[in-house]
């Protein structure tokens, strides 16, 4: 019993001491060390489809445990140059976006198949961006296509070439869709991006409300419209209560966010588990981050 006792105590404390370590540059930049991670970084294994509006291309790549396999590779055709602002503008939208259904169109118009996209997303709607209904789908089954150069806003593909897309990706998979130049990450970024997430977490669980706003930018917008004074005030009366509580995150996903102003911002999304007196919460943390001068803003959250 005692040497079970002893046993215990050690795989804790070693435990403890990883977790200390979580808020590391240091410790991600070697854990990550040779790992491919140039869209990215995700715990689970994970199907990545990158769109270059420019260039008229698709790929997807299968990632797991920081290796990439090319998968498929094809010419499509997508909406008018420029992100996507508003409804009717014909544009695709430029960002990163998950498949959220795969279905048989009801008209012929679109092909054998298509796959929905999760725009306007988070970040898309506090832009105010309006549309929806972006999808990846096929050229129209009786051959009669008006316009082979663009499209309404959709990106689309020879009915062939996307079913054997449709037998690679399944129905689940991370969009990238670049305007000009494909958005890639570089292993440091990852590296900042999970050291200030624990920092960040750090901050919150201790209560220290000083260090947690930093980690905001003042051009912060939550997913319910807030600017960043608002919340600032929302979190500073929340704070005030001093509660104990314990948070946890888990099963990332980290992906380069591509846009127009060439900007470094990441989609970050994870499990969360927040436990404290007045309130519990445990399901998925949406965040959008920027990188500048090697400083970690958030910009907007879910």
């Amino acid at each position: 019993m005692k040497g079970l006792l002893i046993c215990c105590f050690v795989f804790t404390s070693m435990f403890a001491n990883v977790e200390m370590k979580f808020d590391s540059f240091e410790y991600w930049q070697n854990r990550l060390k040779n790992k491919d991670l140039r869209y990215g970084y995700y715990t689970d294994k994970t199907m990545l489809i990158i769109v270059n509006k420019q260039q008229k291309d698709m790929r997807v790549f299968s990632y797991e445990a920081g290796e990439l396999v090319k998968k498929f590779s094809q010419v499509v055709i997508t909406g008018k140059n420029g992100d996507k602002m508003r409804e009717g503008d014909l544009k695709t939208p430029v960002g990163v976006y998950d498949i959220t259904k795969r279905f048989v169109p009801k008209d012929q118009f679109y092909g054998p198949l298509a796959f929905s996209l999760s725009y306007p997303n988070l970040l898309d709607r506090v832009a105010r961006k309006t549309g929806g209904g972006i999808w990846i789908h096929g050229y129209p089954i009786d051959g009669k296509r008006d316009n082979d150069l663009t499209t309404r806003g959709c990106v689309a593909i020879k009915n062939t070439l996307l079913l054997e897309f449709g037998s690679v990706v399944d129905n689940q998979a991370v969009v990238l869709i670049s305007e000009q130049i494909d958005t890639e990450s570089t292993n440091d970024e990852i590296a900042l991006i999970f050291s200030s997430i624990f920092k960040w977490q750090n901050a919150w669980q201790s209560n220290d409300i000083k260090e947690y706003l930093e980690f905001y930018s003042i051009d912060f917008v939550s997913y319910n419209g807030e600017n960043f004074q608002k919340f600032k005030t929302t979190k500073e009366r929340i704070f005030s209560k001093n509660e104990k509580k314990e948070i946890k995150f888990s099963n990332f996903s980290v992906t380069p966010y591509p846009n127009v102003k060439d900007l470094k911002i990441f989609r970050v999304i994870f499990d969360e588990e927040y436990s404290a007196p007045s309130h519990k919460f445990k399901g998925k943390k949406e965040l959008y981050v920027r990188l500048d001068s090697g400083k970690f803003k958030i910009i907007a959250e879910n």
